[in-house]
């Protein structure tokens, strides 16, 4: 009995669901939208246009590598700016600057250049001239008595002196140039001598005047001796005016400074002025 039970029972499977469901009928019967919908039947509507797709080289454009993807599509690419005026402009404030450091160092090295417009302070020689007395008028027979000057003996007068050394009392000698040059020379020139008459040598000799202003070391012309002195003045024998002072090895004066005049004449080219000593210093 149960064999025939189950021969009358049918187990539904999966194949047969699906067919069951493939032999569904439609969800409009045919002739229900025609009736519903006369509009609709007789035109029948477009079936959509499917959807545009853009191919992917349009959606997702290649990047631009190098100058091309900087600059905007259909502007030039900018010009480089040109450095030439700059440069050029460098190279003059370069080239003024060595030029004023030239400058500064060539005002250090020589003040007294031409080309420094503030120059250090020169003081002008002092030359010291002799002033003649004017001539003593003559008193006439009647006048009463005169008084009459009575000179100092010269030894008071050298140990009243203002410096140790004066001016010997031959004065200045002029004697023509006896070296090679002859003529060709111009120059002044003397000795120094102590108390006792002997060459003091190591002294200085300054000599100032016409745009000169330098000292010698006495003891180094032994042709005037073993304290002679020469200061050479030029090349060729002319008339000037100079002061010659006798200087310690300190700078200190030793004797006042003594006008001396130099002469345009061969025979008369050298001056010779010569110092004694008249006291201690």
């Amino acid at each position: 009995m149960s064999d025939e039970a189950n021969r009358g029972i049918r187990r539904v499977s999966r194949k047969d669901r699906k067919k069951k469901l493939d032999k569904r009928g439609p969800l409009f019967p045919p002739g229900a939208i025609e009736d519903d919908f006369p509009e609709a039947a007789a035109e029948p509507s477009p079936s959509p246009a499917p959807p545009s797709v853009s191919p992917p080289a349009d959606r997702f454009p290649p990047l631009e590598i190098g100058a091309e993807a900087t600059s905007a599509p259909g502007k030039p690419a900018p010009r480089p700016r040109r450095t030439l005026l700059p440069n050029l402009v460098a190279a003059l404030f370069a080239l003024a600057t060595v030029i004023l450091l030239a400058y500064y160092v060539l005002i250090a090295i020589d003040p007294y250049t031409p080309l420094n417009p503030l120059p250090p302070f020169t003081p002008f020689p002092i030359i010291i001239t002799t002033t003649p007395l004017p001539p003593t008028a003559t008193l006439p027979a009647t006048a009463g008595p005169t008084a009459t000057f009575t000179p100092l003996p010269a030894e008071q007068l050298r140990r009243d002196a203002p410096f140790p050394f004066l001016l010997s009392e031959s004065g200045i000698i002029y004697v023509p140039n006896a070296g090679e040059k002859g003529c060709n020379w111009l120059s002044i020139a003397g000795s120094v001598t102590d108390m006792a008459g002997q060459p003091v040598a190591g002294l200085g000799v300054r000599v100032q005047g016409e745009g000169l202003d330098e000292t010698v070391g006495t003891g180094g012309a032994l042709n005037y001796g073993p304290g002679g002195f020469e200061m050479p003045l030029g090349e060729v024998p002319q008339a000037g005016a100079y002061t010659v002072q006798l200087l310690s090895v300190q700078g200190t004066p030793l004797s006042e400074a003594y006008a001396v005049a130099t002469r345009a004449a061969c025979d008369q080219n050298v001056a010779i002025i010569s110092f004694v000593q008249v006291r201690e210093f």
